[in-house]
């Protein structure tokens, strides 16, 4: 069975959905200083670090398909009921919003029902898998008025937002060029046998979900599924949202209008170490359009010096009409460094944030919205796919059309771009 938005349905909610980050969220009904009571679903790794970011809040419900992990938890949270299924903790009585934290496969599921079911999400990204899941999550935010926060971290830290000031301020002029680049690498784990014996306390059956069943090998959980295509998406999916948020944020960028991937073949198992993936931007109002170059597997921006590739392994570099900005997640350097002696930054004018998770729990206490909502999430989150789906097609350039979810030039795209989830499992 093929689960996908129709383009009627979208065509009814795309207005509500690309809106998403300008309305006024309906607040949970409680005081500011009142604690919200929180369900968090994948409580282990990036699971942990969520937990750690709600602790301040009443958590009453932890959810995990591994019991070792799950006990584990609950003993840092002995108040909180515990769950190995996701959706019979949805049917717990008082919840007022849910953390999940589980491999992006099953994001869009956990998510949607979280959201129908009346509770405010924060999701680890990317926010799904599919770029069909990622709009079903926009959609679903902004028809049920939903508080949401993507878990792009460092877009809370001060460095993003004095490097948007920069670029927004015009300090290098007009920006048509950027270079993003990560130096992670996924794709390159040797595989043992399939059929492995599953571990004892993991429910591999839910650890599944809504995809098809098949023999389990040691590599894909708890953690190296992000290894495979059909879990996850390698580099591309991992840091893409980290680390092109700047350029989304700085340049304000949503759909491109074309993707192009280049690399070797992909294969049908592990995703690919080394790609490079061409996007191309539309002018927005006064702003000219933007070519944004994505590199991971070691190769870097031409433009910059041996030296800048060895300091910077992972960054972005913008190319403006007066000179180039270069930053990670804790530098920015105004290139040519000699060109900007003297040079008097702006002073700061986007407000700092509270928390990256404390903007969401006031959100959900008291109404407003976060900087990392799905209005502004799921665009960026579907270009890091569309990356990926350009590259599983064959490299192919895509023209793409966001409103109807389609690359009009290349139909045997949909596969990729469309979720597909055995039977019992639905959005």
């Amino acid at each position: 069975m093929r689960n996908t938005i129709t383009r009627r349905h979208f065509l009814g909610t795309s207005t509500l959905a690309v809106g998403a980050g300008l309305f006024h969220i309906r607040a949970s009904g409680q005081a500011a200083n009142a604690k919200l009571n929180v369900a968090v679903v994948g409580v282990d790794g990036r699971g942990a670090g969520n937990l750690a970011g709600v602790a301040g809040e009443n958590v009453v419900a932890l959810c995990d398909v591994d019991g070792a992990r799950l006990a584990a938890a609950a003993q840092k949270f002995p108040k909180a009921k515990t769950y190995r299924d996701y959706r019979l903790m949805l049917e717990q009585k008082g919840i007022d919003a849910v953390v999940c934290s589980t491999p992006d496969f099953s994001h869009a599921v956990i998510g949607v029902a979280a959201m129908k079911s009346g509770h405010h999400l924060y999701c680890e990204k990317p926010m799904a898998h599919r770029i069909s899941e990622v709009r079903a999550l926009t959609v679903t935010a902004a028809k049920e008025k939903r508080v949401t926060q993507l878990g792009t971290q460092i877009h809370a830290g001060t460095n993003y937002r004095r490097a948007s000031e920069l670029i927004q301020s015009g300090a290098i002029g007009d920006v048509t060029e950027v270079h993003v680049w990560a130096g992670a690498t996924y794709g390159n784990i040797a595989l043992s046998a399939p059929d492995a014996p599953i571990p004892k306390d993991l429910d591999y059956d839910l650890w599944l979900g809504p995809l098809p069943y098949r023999p389990f090998r040691k590599e894909y959980a708890p953690f190296h599924w992000r290894h495979f295509w059909q879990f996850g998406g390698g580099t591309l999916a991992d840091f893409w949202c980290h680390f092109s948020d700047l350029a989304h944020w700085a340049l304000e960028l949503s759909h491109p209008l074309t993707v192009h991937a280049e690399g070797a073949k992909a294969s049908d198992e592990l995703v690919t170490v080394a790609m490079k993936v061409r996007y191309e931007y539309p002018a927005r109002g006064n702003k000219p359009p933007v070519k944004l170059t994505w590199y991971q597997g070691g190769e870097k921006p031409a433009l910059l010096t041996e030296e800048q590739k060895k300091q910077w392994g992972s960054g972005v570099l913008f190319v403006g009409a007066k000179g180039m900005l270069l930053a990670d997640y804790g530098r920015i350097v105004l290139l040519p460094e000699e060109g900007f002696k003297g040079f008097v930054r702006p002073k700061p004018f986007i407000p700092d944030s509270i928390g990256h998770h404390a903007e969401w729990i006031k959100a959900c206490k008291e109404g407003g919205q976060t900087t990392c909502n799905f209005g502004y999430s799921g665009p960026l989150t579907e270009c890091a796919l569309l990356g990926i789906v350009s590259h599983r097609v064959g490299n192919k350039k895509l023209e793409w059309d966001w409103k109807t979810m389609k690359a009009t030039n290349c139909p045997e795209a949909d596969k990729f771009i469309n979720h597909d989830y055995r039977p019992g499992w639905k959005l």
